[in-house]
């Protein structure tokens, strides 16, 4: 009788921790797929920058997004997709590195450094930058929802305006 119920208790027991690393490797697995997905978006959203395609990154942006510029300015989407539209902001070009992507199921925090070459309000950046990216998939779609730029210092950089720029 005890060699039948030996091998039952030592089942009950290691079904469960079984069942817990399935289900750890499979959200492991989840979270990858997530970060593929935002990685996608966030080179398409970088390229539509680059285009200056307002319609694209209208769908791209959260109604509500709320985007800090290096220099402090707070704007909201109106404001993000004028200043692109209408020139008040062009980037000359985008190079990301050091990209720490962080998922919470559906939320994505990505830090990266920026090298990035832009002008805005008359002057250009070119200051390396830190950013900090969080998107949100909002039915069924990922959202940019809150973008925010700090200055790094360092040699070579410079703000210059884009008159001294040459």
């Amino acid at each position: 009788m005890r060699r039948f119920i030996l091998p039952i208790i030592l089942g009950i027991m290691l079904v469960p921790m079984i069942a817990k690393q399935a289900s750890s490797q499979t959200g492991a697995s989840a979270a990858e797929e997530t970060k593929n997905e935002v990685i996608k978006f966030e080179d398409e959203r970088n390229q539509a920058i680059l285009n200056r395609d307002t319609a694209v990154l209208d769908r791209m942006y959260a109604d509500d997004i709320t985007w800090t510029m290096s220099n402090g300015d707070l704007l909201n989407k109106q404001q993000v997709l004028g200043n692109i539209g209408s020139e008040n902001q062009k980037l000359f070009s985008i190079e990301h590195s050091d990209r720490r992507w962080h998922v919470f199921g559906n939320t994505v925090v990505l830090t990266a450094t920026s090298h990035s070459s832009e002008r805005y309000k008359d002057k250009m950046v070119t200051v390396p930058r830190r950013f900090t990216n969080v998107y949100v998939k909002q039915d069924g779609q990922w959202k940019l929802i809150v973008h925010t730029v700090t200055p790094l210092a360092g040699p070579g950089a410079t703000g210059l305006p884009a008159s001294d720029q040459k």
